[in-house]
């Protein structure tokens, strides 16, 4: 088996130990729908196809808790079925609104295996409705 390439959705504070990665995805799955939803431990987390670079996000909307994964990826930005709130999946910033989804840094192997840190790159950071019990914002 071949060295992972990583590709990163926010920059890198602590790079994982490579044996931690989670297999999740396929990258020819992917590619087809551009998003998927995947677990991570306990956490739902939300694959992007943006531009080449798989993006893995906190699947669940910080505003109503819904599932990203099903929402519509347009213009690099992806967003929420709920009401429509639009995220950037490399930052997981939401725009003109306050809190942020966990990011998550991920790896494609040679072979198309995406792997997915186990732990957030960048912390999930609560909007004024989030509900504190969720796994990635603890």
């Amino acid at each position: 088996m071949s060295e992972p390439t990583p590709t990163s959705p926010a920059p890198v504070v602590d790079q994982p130990d490579t044996d931690s990665w989670v297999h999740v995805a396929e990258f020819k799955d992917l590619a087809r729908r551009k998003r998927k939803q995947v677990t991570v431990g306990s956490c739902p987390v939300a694959l992007f196809l943006v531009d080449d670079e798989v993006l893995a996000v906190d699947d669940t909307c910080i505003h109503q808790e819904r599932s990203l994964a099903k929402g519509t990826l347009l213009g690099g930005q992806v967003i929420c079925p709920g009401h429509q709130w639009k995220f950037d999946p490399r930052t997981g910033e939401a725009e003109d609104q306050d809190g942020r989804l966990a990011t998550y840094a991920v790896q494609v192997t040679e072979e198309g295996a995406v792997l997915v840190a186990p732990q957030p790159v960048t912390p999930r950071e609560a909007t004024t409705s989030d509900s504190a019990t969720h796994p990635a914002g603890r």
